[in-house]
């Protein structure tokens, strides 16, 4: 038997209210929200008619004067404008929770995965808002339900945040997990794809790897992957924490099954801020459970959500496609290659990442001497010299990851390669 009264969504209740002349119980006295703050005079002076500002661009950020960030690949500072956008929506939410949180504000939050797919190069029906990569990971290998006796092919040098998800299903569903010993650095991306045609089996179902390593910066070539993958009736997945923000990626183009980032590290959008992205054409094979009552901000399966923070990585995409994606990708391989230069003077250390212009990125992990920890190393360039790097130790790794971005300028790099110099001597 159907129920007497079927149970209401919280839109339905606001409607009803609505039609019985009774929304002001819910939204009370309260005035009209705040204006918004004008997008175009707040974007304007980033470019002129040379192109990107990069003086009025730095302006844009808010780092405390004696430190010299160089860990873009962990956390990503928000510019003035991201800042001002997600603070404007907040204190407009706080105005009237209820009626401007289910009302307006949620549809600009949705108009967020809109903004995403144009800068990502996929349809908007492709796009769902996570809180960083982790979830995103955890959704597609929980969404693929995977088997006793199938094989996942991965490397040995991935996040943990990419990586436990399949170590769940490996110790709970009776999964296998294959791994690539990635050379540090590979010869060329040829290579990299040899090595995983060598670890293929007819029970491999997915291929999960890293857009770019958190460990030496390698970009691995994701379309050739993807072939691969096809060819040989697997899902290719993308942990792409490293790449979109300062790297153009056109997912059509791609090729992969999934990818997931978090917006908090290149895209400089709010901290507990992601992205996950499903081919259409592997919708009937990747099914979360975040994802069973569709792919907008607000539904059944994921509940209330970070309005503010979801508008600020909107407000992110703004920013960034303002100064330009490609003018962005120029500058910040720039700063690479003078940190490298830099670097190569050096006769105590080694750059693990690849110089291959096919697998560079601008996370560049430096080699140290024996009997030079990475971690003592890190503190006397963060308390001596103000200087903020990653310290990396990942297998026999022991070393230290510079990550410039376009903030970044070519004293930074020149710091950086000075305190390294007066450290190892």
């Amino acid at each position: 038997m159907r129920p007497l009264i079927e149970p209401w969504s919280r839109r339905d209740f606001m409607a009803g209210l609505g039609s019985l002349g009774l929304s002001g119980i819910v939204t009370g006295a309260v005035g009209a929200p705040a204006a918004r703050s004008s997008t175009e005079a707040s974007l304007k002076p980033l470019r002129d008619t040379s192109g990107p500002n990069w003086s009025a661009i730095q302006e844009q950020f808010t780092l405390i004067q004696d430190i010299t960030y160089l860990n873009n690949g962990s956390l990503g500072p928000c510019p003035r404008y991201v800042i001002d956008e997600t603070v404007g929506a907040w204190n407009r939410l706080e105005q009237n929770p209820v009626e401007l949180g289910y009302g307006s504000l949620l549809s600009e939050a949705d108009q967020t995965r809109e903004k995403v797919a144009k800068f990502l190069g996929c349809s908007m029906e492709e796009i769902a808002l996570t809180r960083n990569t982790t979830e995103g990971m955890n959704a597609i290998a929980q969404g693929l339900n995977l088997r006793e006796g199938q094989r996942v092919l991965t490397t040995d040098h991935e996040h943990p945040g990419g990586s436990v998800c399949w170590e769940y299903y490996q110790k709970r569903r009776g999964i296998s997990i294959d791994r690539v010993n990635l050379p540090v650095p590979p010869a060329s991306a040829d290579d990299i794809v040899r090595l995983f045609e060598q670890k293929l089996t007819q029970q491999t179902r997915v291929i999960s790897v890293s857009h770019i390593t958190y460990s030496t910066g390698l970009r691995l070539p994701i379309r050739k992957l993807a072939d691969l993958a096809e060819a040989a009736g697997a899902l290719l997945v993308v942990d792409g924490a490293q790449g979109p923000g300062w790297l153009e990626v056109d997912l059509d183009e791609m090729g992969c099954a999934a990818y997931v980032t978090s917006a908090h590290k290149w895209l400089l959008a709010p901290k507990g801020s992601g992205i996950l992205y499903i081919r259409s054409s592997f919708r009937d094979q990747i099914e979360p459970l975040l994802l069973q009552h569709g792919y907008r901000v607000y539904t059944a399966s994921t509940g209330t959500r970070n309005i503010p923070g979801i508008i600020g990585l909107g407000a992110a995409v703004d920013f960034l496609s303002e100064v330009g994606k490609a003018q962005i990708e120029e500058r910040t391989l720039a700063l690479r290659e003078l940190l490298c230069q830099g670097l190569r003077r050096h006769p105590r250390v080694t750059i693990a990442s690849p110089d291959d212009a096919d697998l560079r990125s601008p996370l560049v992990t430096v080699s140290l001497p024996d009997g030079v920890p990475g971690a003592q190393l890190g503190r006397a360039l963060r308390e001596k010299h103000g200087v903020v790097v990653r310290v990396v130790s990942h297998g026999a790794l022991n070393g230290i990851r510079i990550s410039t971005h376009f903030y970044n300028t070519a004293a930074d790099v020149e710091k950086v390669v000075g305190a390294l110099a007066e450290e190892l001597g």
